[in-house]
């Protein structure tokens, strides 16, 4: 059994607002949760907390934030 994947906590504003979240990458797929959601992409060549950051100002627009 592999150890899971370790978890980095994400921050991001948007609108003046602090959002936060926690991120993980599993092979080649990043997840970026918070506790109203989540979402997950393939990491490519983009850094890792730029890419992180992304997807939580995408679950915050969402309302997931």
């Amino acid at each position: 059994m592999q150890p899971a994947p370790a978890r980095h906590t994400i921050t991001c504003e948007l609108e003046g607002k602090a959002y936060r979240g926690k991120y993980w990458i599993a092979g080649k797929i990043m997840t970026v949760a918070t506790g109203l959601g989540g979402k997950s992409r393939q990491v490519g060549s983009e850094e890792p907390e730029a890419l992180a950051k992304l997807l939580l100002a995408e679950l915050a627009r969402a309302g997931k934030a």
